[in-house]
């Protein structure tokens, strides 16, 4: 069994590429990305789909033998591997393909729970696609402004449901104003019916807005929003996604 390949430098083009996976820029690039954390990284050697192909170790670290089985292994000075340790968990990393994520056509009606997302903030991005996974989101569109859903703080703010959850790729949330486009969104914000008292649709394509920067504005044929006890302070866009995914799933349960 071959030992890891020591990298010792910063200008190695090996290195120089994990370092890129760290941008969503790197990841479109390398259609890779790198995954912290020993509990996920475990998850990952059971998924067929996103197979490890190079496993990074951090300076002296001790049983490597069922990582040099999984893929290839590379060991990191110390300095190398804090640059790409960017959570400072001091275990090893590993650097995962991603697919392609598939072009959404959103002129076609909408089947089941679909989610259309903005969102470029990767730890609300990340947080939201969890809740999305655990409320078995049928597919979550995300539109351009998004964060690339492979990016590191996603990943882990995703608790690994990135991997598993479907999603597809939309146009940007200025183009959703096409007639073709806009007859199937509904927008969720602070105008519309309350999530509480309605009866949802089965099949819908729920706009969940950008933090701060909302929904455009736009002639909606239907918006929902979610009653607040202090509508003073409006709800974190992932909070508002997750209890809108709850009400549709009270009445339309997993299988339903």
């Amino acid at each position: 069994m071959a030992s890891p390949l020591l990298i010792s430098s910063q200008h190695n083009p090996q290195f120089k590429r994990w370092i890129s996976l760290l941008t969503s820029q790197g990841s479109k690039i390398h259609q890779q990305c790198v995954v912290s954390g020993t509990k996920l990284r475990m998850e990952m050697t059971q998924h067929s789909n996103f197979p490890l192909c190079e496993i990074l170790l951090p300076p002296s670290h001790g049983d490597t033998d069922d990582l040099l089985n999984a893929a290839t292994c590379f060991s990191l000075t110390r300095k190398l591997f804090a640059e790409l340790d960017i959570f400072g968990t001091n275990e090893p990393l590993a650097i995962c393909p991603i697919p392609l994520i598939p072009t959404f056509d959103l002129s076609q009606p909408p089947q089941g729970l679909e989610i259309l997302c903005p969102i470029g903030d990767p730890g609300n991005l990340g947080a939201l696609l969890r809740s999305c996974r655990a409320f078995d989101v049928r597919t979550v569109i995300l539109l351009a402004e998004a964060v690339h859903p492979f990016h590191p703080k996603v990943i882990r703010a995703s608790s690994g449901a990135v991997f598993s959850q479907s999603l597809a790729q939309g146009c940007s949330i200025s183009e959703l104003h096409k007639p073709e486009f806009l007859k199937w969104v509904v927008p969720l914000d602070m105008q519309g019916e309350d999530i509480a008292s309605l009866t949802w649709p089965k099949d819908i394509r729920l706009l969940i807005g950008e933090e701060g920067m909302g929904i455009p504005s736009l002639p909606y044929a239907t918006r929902f929003s979610i009653s607040q006890i202090h509508p003073s302070i409006p709800l974190n866009a992932t909070v508002a996604g997750s209890i809108a995914l709850h009400t549709y799933r009270q009445q339309y349960p997993p299988g339903y």
